[in-house]
């Protein structure tokens, strides 16, 4: 008897192992601004054979993984600091959990002035994208 799922691409597999770390295909999806929700499954049945180079750039933004895992599978699925999304909280929690973390960082904290600001700058910019993503 033939498998109904057919022989997937390791970059295929890849992005499937990386979109079970979500609580579903559609939240990682969305998570990498891809609206096509049938991704996943067309990947898992070999209907997708080689997702586009800017499919692969949004899952590597969206999710954080490191795009040279994503293509060759060498290296560590994350790199640096662990940017593994926060599974099965809602969107108000790790905002709090964020915002938490970065005042209780700057208190904690004796940074220079030009690591401070830098910071501050990424911190904004972190801000930007969270309120550009969030609906009016």
């Amino acid at each position: 008897m033939k498998s109904s799922i057919n022989h997937k691409n390791s970059i295929a597999e890849r992005i499937i192992f990386l979109s079970n770390r979500y609580s579903s295909a559609k939240e990682f999806l969305t998570e990498c601004g891809i609206n096509n929700y049938s991704l996943i499954t067309d990947l898992k049945y070999g209907r997708i054979k080689k997702p586009g180079s800017d499919v692969l750039a949004q899952i590597v933004i969206g999710s954080g993984c490191n795009g040279t895992w994503l293509l060759t599978g060498k290296g560590e699925m994350f790199t640096g600091g662990e940017s593994i999304p926060f599974l099965s909280v809602p969107e108000s929690q790790k905002i709090d959990q964020a915002l938490t973390m970065i005042l209780n960082f700057g208190s904690k904290s004796k940074l220079k002035d030009d690591e401070a600001r830098s910071l501050e700058i990424k911190v904004a910019e972190a801000l930007l994208t969270l309120m550009k993503k969030q609906p009016n």
